[in-house]
């Protein structure tokens, strides 16, 4: 997890998270600028497509068998094997709980619920009947479920860092070949859901990038202070 243990990682996060937020802030038009890049003929561009559905919902699956197969392995992990084999129980801790506190709690159950931001494809300069309101505003029309931040960049990013922690974990069995496409499949999966929810009108791009910022560093403060322990298998054989 040599990624998410660097000791500048948490520094580095929470500044570029400020720089973001920022950004956006002192420009707030910079926001409605890259959205209108994605908007034609009255429609977003990411937001049609049969291709572009199947590969979101397909993106969106994989980040839910990842948060099953941790939740199932903190369920049998000292009583089966196979958990173990995968990763150790720390590590699996680590990938739940950031799912748990990332898009479940910090995402959805906070930002999303209070933050009161319409989405952009719902504004009055995207066809909506609602007013833009700026990152970091918490006065907007949306009552649940909004715009900022993207749940769905939350959650692949939450996804990408425990392929991460797989990854490392198991570096010495594969060839760096090998290593390289996988790393490369989960840049790609970050990406294709970072653009789509932006070219969707699902998201200003201030929501996606803060959504992966944020998720980030909760995943890097629980690999860098979740306590070490000592895993004993209670089975037989």
């Amino acid at each position: 997890m040599v990624w998410l243990t660097h000791k500048w990682a948490v520094a580095v996060l929470v500044l570029a998270s400020v720089f973001v937020m920022r950004v956006f802030i002192v420009f707030p038009q910079l926001d409605l600028a890259l959205s209108g890049l994605a908007y034609h003929n009255g429609s977003f561009v990411g937001d049609t497509g049969a291709a572009i559905q199947s590969l979101r919902a397909a993106t969106w699956n994989m980040t839910l068998v990842m948060l099953v197969a941790a939740v199932i392995a903190l369920s049998l992990g000292y009583t089966a094997r196979w958990p173990h084999r995968l990763l150790p129980i720390r590590e699996w801790n680590i990938i739940f709980w950031g799912f748990l506190l990332g898009p479940g709690l910090l995402v959805n159950a906070v930002l999303k619920t209070f933050s009161g931001r319409t989405r952009p494809k719902n504004i009055a300069e995207f066809g909506g009947d609602q007013f833009f309101t700026a990152v970091g505003q918490f006065h907007g029309l949306c009552k649940g479920n909004c715009s900022f931040v993207s749940g769905e960049v939350s959650g692949i990013t939450a996804f990408c860092l425990a392929g991460v922690i797989l990854l490392e974990h198991h570096r010495a069995k594969l060839a760096p070949t090998a290593r390289k496409w996988l790393y490369a499949v989960l840049g790609a999966c970050f990406v294709f859901v970072l653009l789509q929810r932006i070219t969707s009108g699902g998201h200003f791009t201030s929501d996606a990038l803060l959504a992966a910022l944020y998720t980030a560093l909760v995943m890097v403060l629980l690999a860098q202070f979740w306590p070490q322990t000592s895993e004993k298998l209670k089975v037989a054989g």
